[in-house]
């Protein structure tokens, strides 16, 4: 059956129902001829335009410079033009924007411009997005850039603060598990030049004793047992020399716990692993050299005291029995230091201080030691309170020269006159005494080594003079109490130094 063909439209209305707008123009632009469908574009009638208005009446200021320099000339020259696009005013005042394809008829009773119109606002859009696109697209390209760039400073300055602080990188292959060591790495093998240093190679030279501890720890490092991997070791170098490495590096995990990398820094410790372990060798030395010295200044000592009081016991002239009081002062002064001396060494050095626990009753005990430390002090009140039955099981030598130690702490540095409290008290459990006295309060700088060897404060006028051991020793004799000592210190409450023990040590 044949194909029913439509009806067409005459050439007039096919030409006011084009979809394109079609224009006939003179050559100077004025509107001689124009569809309706350009008319409802621009939103008048042909009335309106035919006659009336040329066609670069109705584009912006830019598009009429662009008619009259490149439009005109060039339908000139050449006849037509294709895909030129102006934006054109609506009667209204928004803007259209509209290619147009435009051909210079010649005839016999002159020439006019034929125009093609069709309304480019979704490749306006298209092309502002175009634009936009690759607006951002440089920008992006210059961040990059610049990311590239601050990227490429930032791996010099890593690299010259590895090479400055002689720190060397590896890393692990994820695929495969070995490590990967960078060239420069060699040197701690004993290499004068970098070269590659692989897994094995590195592994061969870890000291044999040091082998299993750190593959231990890099093994748990890597299955995420471990949150980071740090292991000190030594290496045997092809020079001959060991050197002592703190290895260390951080692993990354995907959510499934999977490794997806590692990376690691070397550190050569080799010298001030040395230096430290000389300046503690010379320590060691110097502390042992104090104890050996004072125990042999003992018994000297010992031996003038005693002749000082037999000499003192035959001895009437006021005159040379003040003497002999002054002498003996002195010499049980440098006894007192000699066995700070050596309870220092013994606590450093030694096993701690010793202590010989027995039972004793402890209030009897700090009685005794309050009485004579009266009369040491005999321009000074010391009162002495007590709490519980007082039954201990302690060493009362050590406690006695505890109670000494803190009490004449508390006269060198609390009030001048003032009074100076020790109580004893005991319960169920624990045994306890304090000490103390009022003045001014220690800073709390200053509390946090009070009780380390060589720390003293400034006393006032007690003429009291020490090397800083006593609150060392103090301490010393509590640890070996399997007890405590504390201190709090304030202007309104003064100063009070606590020691606790067990009844039963």
């Amino acid at each position: 059956m044949p194909e029913q063909l439509p009806t067409l439209p005459g050439a007039e209305q096919l030409f006011e129902e084009f979809p394109s707008g079609l224009l006939v123009t003179s050559t100077t632009g004025l509107i001689l001829k124009v569809n309706r469908t350009f008319c409802s574009w621009v939103g008048m009638p042909a009335e309106e335009l035919v006659g009336l208005k040329r066609l670069q009446e109705l584009f912006t200021m830019g598009g009429r410079i662009f008619h009259q320099t490149h439009w005109l000339p060039t339908l000139q020259m050449q006849g037509s033009l294709s895909e030129v696009k102006f934006e054109v005013r609506h009667k209204d005042g928004r803007t259209i924007p509209m290619m147009m394809n435009a051909i210079r008829r010649v005839g016999a009773s002159g020439s006019y411009d034929e125009i093609a119109v069709a309304v480019a606002e979704e490749r306006n859009k298209y092309e502002r997005e175009l634009v936009a696109a690759r607006k951002r697209a440089d920008e992006l390209v210059l961040k990059e850039r610049s990311a590239q760039e601050d990227l490429t400073i930032s791996q010099a300055r890593l690299r010259q603060a590895l090479r400055i602080g002689a720190l060397f990188l590896w890393e692990v292959d994820v695929a495969s598990g070995r490590r990967r060591y960078e060239d420069e790495a060699a040197r701690l093998l004993g290499f004068e030049a970098p070269r590659p240093v692989t897994d094995v190679m590195y592994a061969g030279a870890i000291a044999p004793h040091d082998r299993e501890k750190e593959a231990e720890a890099f093994a748990h490092a890597i299955d995420g047992t471990l949150d980071g991997y740090q292991c000190t070791y030594r290496l045997n170098g092809v020079d001959g020399v060991q050197r002592t490495v703190v290895s260390s590096g951080q692993g990354f995990f995907d959510q499934e716990g999977a490794l997806i990398q590692f990376v690691g820094i070397l550190s050569d410790v080799t010298e001030p692993t040395r230096q430290r372990a000389l300046a503690e060798d010379r320590a060691l030395f110097a502390e042992q050299m104090v104890g050996i010295v004072s125990h042999d200044l003992r018994n000297p000592l010992s031996a003038i005291l005693m002749g000082i009081k037999l000499l003192a016991h035959e001895e009437t002239a006021p005159g040379k029995v003040r003497v002999l009081g002054h002498v003996t002062s002195s010499a049980t002064r440098a006894q007192r230091l000699i066995e700070e001396l050596l309870d220092f060494t013994q606590a450093r050095v030694g096993r701690g201080i010793a202590v010989v626990p027995r039972p004793f009753d402890l209030h009897a005990c700090i009685a005794t030691i309050v009485e004579e430390l009266a009369l040491a002090f005999p321009d000074r009140k010391i009162v002495h309170q007590r709490l519980g039955e007082g039954q201990v099981v302690a060493d009362p030598d050590r406690i006695a020269q505890l109670v000494g130690n803190l009490v004449g702490n508390a006269m060198a540095y609390g009030t001048p006159g003032g009074t100076v409290t020790v109580s004893s008290s005991t319960d169920q459990l624990t045994a306890s005494l304090r000490v103390h006295n009022t003045g001014d309060a220690i800073p709390d700088v200053q509390i946090a080594s009070l009780f380390e060897p060589m720390v003293r404060g400034v006393p006032g006028d007690s003429g009291i003079r020490s090397v800083g051991l006593g609150l060392y020793i103090v301490k010393a004799i509590a640890a070996a109490h399997r007890g405590g000592v504390t201190v709090t210190s304030s202007r309104d409450q003064g100063t009070e130094f606590v020691f606790t023990f067990p009844r039963i040590s």
